[in-house]
């Protein structure tokens, strides 16, 4: 089953539903305004339908009159066997005539008419739907921070090979606080690559389809 986005046009919140939403109105996840998910365009369809011989003439209209309705009658032969069907329809009817007039002798009071009552939308699939669209956000957060901590460890790499290559060599003091800074960014970089795999993790366990994996940076 594929996968639409939507965006709210209240919030701008970009929500993620399959094709079973399409037509279906639910509160908005972030801003809780109503929004309707467009639906499916319907397919479109030709005919090639054709007469597959010559039409026959038309039969004469039966005239309804004494005549012909006896005439009928007496062609039929399937009296028997219509009779035989018959005879459960008469038993039931008899049964509730007899019902009705039972009822009429000893009445009580009427039993209360059940309401139909109409039935709201799927608690549960709504919930789904609600976490998939959190779920999606959150992984797109912990995406973004991993394309942010990537950055830092280049940077702080290139900052690490300049001290490096300077000459005369940077004092120590320096290029110790050089490396410590490149080893920071390397672990936020390490735990923000975890905070994404569990966030993607959540994000497949509810039903997701987009591989936000290959948007990864390069090497994190």
């Amino acid at each position: 089953m594929s996968e639409r986005k939507y965006t709210c046009p209240h919030c701008g919140q970009n929500i993620a539903y399959t094709d079973d939403y399409s037509g279906l109105q639910i509160p908005c996840p972030r801003c809780q305004t109503s929004i309707i998910f467009p639906g499916l365009a319907a397919p479109k369809q030709t005919s090639s339908l054709r007469l597959a011989g010559p039409i026959a003439p038309p039969k004469a209209k039966f005239q309804f009159n004494f005549a012909n309705i006896v005439k009928l009658f007496r062609e039929f032969k399937h009296w028997k066997t219509a009779g035989v069907c018959a005879i459960p329809f008469v038993l039931v009817a008899g049964a509730v005539v007899a019902a009705s007039v039972y009822n009429r002798h000893d009445a009580s009071p009427a039993a209360a008419v059940a309401v139909p009552v109409a039935t709201p939308v799927d608690a549960n699939a709504l919930d789904k739907l609600t976490d998939l669209t959190r779920a999606d956000q959150v992984v797109q957060e912990k995406l973004a921070a991993v394309a942010a901590a990537a950055q830092a460890c280049q940077s702080a790499e290139h900052k690490q090979q300049v001290a490096r290559s300077q000459h005369p060599p940077a004092n120590p003091t320096t290029m110790k606080a050089v490396d410590a800074a490149d080893a920071r960014a390397h672990q936020a970089l390490i735990a923000a690559r975890k905070a994404f795999d569990a966030a993607f993790a959540q994000y497949q366990k509810l039903g997701g389809t987009v591989d936000y994996r290959s948007q990864l940076p390069g090497g994190a």
